[in-house]
């Protein structure tokens, strides 16, 4: 997550300005050049150390929470209707990160805005007019993108992944079950970050109002003033911008969630012969470079054994 979020971040800042009233009808260039012109090129990273740190331990505790509840599913849910079952996860999970996610998201927002210099002014502003709850400022709306958005995202991902393992495995000749590569899981990921870019962005559209401007009591108060006075297209404003930036984002930070989810599950599985319990545990050079001194202590013990019955055949031919 963090890794997706500190690459992509220059979209993101221009997708919340054209989200804003203040860029109300701007195109993802106009934006650039009204970021570039306010802040240089430190402006398109607005709030990149506040959502890269909550948007991390927000990942955490969402993937967390939903491989936990994976589990649960996959040993209590029948095979047909797991499907649907991963869905339901999603939401959950993200439920339990939108404790972290919320008031970094609302930082990084009004960061990008201008509207605060710093983190720390942030902090004292919203904890000085609004109290906690202010760092809960748009909830609903985050909540109204996120749920059907993480439901959608981990959902249509892992249901994407075993549809094509099932085609693969049935167009193989021998049977045998497909095995999905690293570039599976790009294309799978960049496909999932595509739909779910453009299918929430009048939600995150409206989310970003609720954060950065004024004058809305609600989340469906300003969706009724927003389509009032611009039409429902102003819905999808930023919406270009959001498909662009989560396309690569989903497609960088779910395959790299796979790779570390398999590295760990490899190291806890590890069952060798040579690993001990307690003092210095086996590492996975060490293990190497042990068999290799075992492979090279049987060859040299086969050669020298050799040696010594060409000696012995010497010894008899020369007697007789």
């Amino acid at each position: 997550t963090m890794i997706g979020d500190a690459s992509m971040h220059p979209i993101d800042c221009i997708k919340t300005l054209q989200q804003s009233n203040e860029g109300a009808g701007l195109n993802m260039i106009s934006a650039a050049k009204k970021i570039w012109n306010g802040g240089g090129i430190g402006g398109f990273y607005s709030g990149l150390g506040t959502y890269v740190v909550s948007d991390g331990l927000a990942g955490s505790l969402k993937f967390a929470t939903y491989e936990a509840l994976k589990g649960w599913v996959d040993n209590n849910v029948k095979e047909e209707q797991k499907g649907a079952a991963l869905f339901l996860v999603a939401g959950v999970a993200f439920i339990a990160s939108s404790v972290v996610l919320v008031p970094g998201e609302l930082i990084k927002q009004r960061l990008q805005m201008g509207q605060i210099s710093s983190v720390a002014e942030g902090f004292s502003t919203i904890w000085k007019n609004e109290g906690i709850l202010g760092f809960f400022t748009g909830y609903s709306g985050v909540c109204l993108r996120d749920v059907p958005y993480t439901m959608m995202e981990l959902g249509i991902y892992d249901n994407l992944k075993s549809m094509y393992i099932n085609w693969k495995s049935k167009q193989s000749a021998d049977g045998e079950d497909y095995k999905i590569t690293q570039w599976d899981e790009i294309i799978a990921a960049a496909i999932t970050g595509g739909i779910i870019g453009y299918l929430t962005a009048p939600l995150d559209n409206i989310k970003t109002k609720l954060m950065v401007d004024v004058g809305y009591s609600g989340f469906f108060d300003c969706v009724s003033k927003t389509v009032s006075a611009n039409g429902v297209s102003a819905l999808f404003n930023g919406g270009g911008a959001r498909v662009a930036w989560l396309m690569p984002f989903t497609a960088i930070y779910l395959p790299v969630y796979e790779v570390f989810k398999r590295r760990l599950a490899a190291a806890k599985s590890s069952d060798s012969p040579l690993k001990v319990k307690g003092g210095a545990q086996m590492t996975p050079v060490r293990q190497i470079m042990n068999e290799r001194l075992v492979n090279t202590c049987s060859a040299t013990r086969v050669g020298l054994q050799r040696g010594v019955n060409i000696i012995d055949n010497a010894r008899c031919t020369r007697y007789y």
